[in-house]
């Protein structure tokens, strides 16, 4: 449970990041329901931007480089009350009619989230809906629960360490073998028993057998160091403990884990590097003005512990059939061999 509440603390501090302008975010507010966020820090707003835009920009390059027309899929893998299909939606000039967006998490996490999207008249647009009766799926699902499913968004309730369970869910939803497709994983796996995280990794790689995919990850890493052994405390103290953290410890442990796990290549940066060489640098000026931070040994010792990995694959990968789908390699915003001594 305090796992799962960790959604809420991600949620409320981008409130407050977008409130002071780090971002742009209207839709997790509207979302978050008799909630009043707390101001945050300096070092937590200017992390979570670092976080937020790294993942934009990763989710931005995927569907820029993925061929029009064929159709595209991105899986938010432990969504919470995330906004990036709003931010999508919300966007004319990034969006794509032929994306549809799945979101999977546990039931009575989406449920609340569904809950809350209906009372908010002011999102449904987003969802091409104009009644709560076209938000929510006319059938029940194998948790015998309606969810939101619109013609772009999927909700997903399952346990997703139970991967045949994740796969029937998936396809009920409409997830398709045979179409691009981006997963996105946020402080996600690391909470999870490395097997378990292990058979997602791999239930990902195979799950579109038939068109290119990518998989962007960001957790924490470096758990053997000082600030890490107190940052693993911190959240086992919290009832939140890092359970795969010691089983894949360092950025080339988990770039192996993946490639293991059936991915062709991945790359991986700490999020030092990819504040400083990665994000849009007039953002990164931008926000630098919003407010003064101090504490910069300790904001480069946090940013330390977290990191940013891509893996991709495509059909055929390391044959002549490949070179359709080789743009798949290139959706990283870490290049080959930038980060951590990374690449394939």
């Amino acid at each position: 449970e305090a796992v799962q509440a960790t959604h809420v603390d991600a949620a409320m501090a981008k409130v407050s990041c977008a409130k002071l302008g780090y971002f742009e975010d209207p839709w997790t507010e509207q979302m978050m329901r008799n909630t009043r966020p707390q101001a945050r820090s300096p070092l937590i707003h200017r992390g979570y931007f670092s976080r937020v835009s790294a993942i934009r920009s990763s989710i931005l390059r995927f569907l820029q480089r993925c061929p029009q027309g064929r159709g595209v899929q991105i899986v938010c893998l432990g969504a919470g009350f995330d906004s990036a299909y709003f931010w999508l939606r919300g966007n004319p000039s990034i969006w794509r009619d032929d994306l549809v967006y799945f979101e999977v998490d546990f039931l009575e996490v989406l449920s609340k989230k569904a809950a809350a999207i209906c009372k908010k008249t002011g999102l449904w647009p987003l969802l091409d809906v104009t009644s709560q009766e076209e938000i929510m799926s006319q059938d029940v699902d194998s948790s015998g629960t309606r969810s939101l499913r619109t013609k772009h968004l999927r909700a997903v309730s399952t346990d997703m360490r139970m991967v045949p369970e994740l796969t029937e869910s998936m396809k009920g939803a409409g997830f398709r073998p045979d179409v691009p497709t981006l997963f996105v994983a946020e402080c996600v796996l690391v909470y999870m028993q490395a097997m378990h995280g292990d058979s997602i990794i791999r239930w990902a790689a195979s799950a579109v057998p038939d068109a290119p995919s990518a998989m962007v990850v960001y957790e924490q890493s470096n758990p053997s160091d000082p600030f890490g052994k107190v940052m693993v405390d911190n959240l086992m103290r919290r009832g939140c403990p890092l359970l795969s953290i010691h089983d894949y410890p360092t950025q080339a442990a988990q770039r192996e884990r993946y490639r293991e796990g059936g991915w062709s290549q991945a790359v991986s940066a700490d999020m030092n590097q990819v504040y400083e060489k990665y994000l849009d640098c007039k953002e990164v000026e931008r926000i630098q003005r919003i407010e003064l931070l101090d504490e910069f040994e300790e904001w480069h010792l946090i940013q330390a512990h977290y990191f940013v990995l891509v893996a991709t694959r495509a059909p055929g990968d390391g044959g002549a059939a490949a070179s359709a789908d080789a743009w798949v390699h290139d959706v990283s915003i870490i290049p080959e061999g930038g980060g951590d001594a990374g690449g394939a």
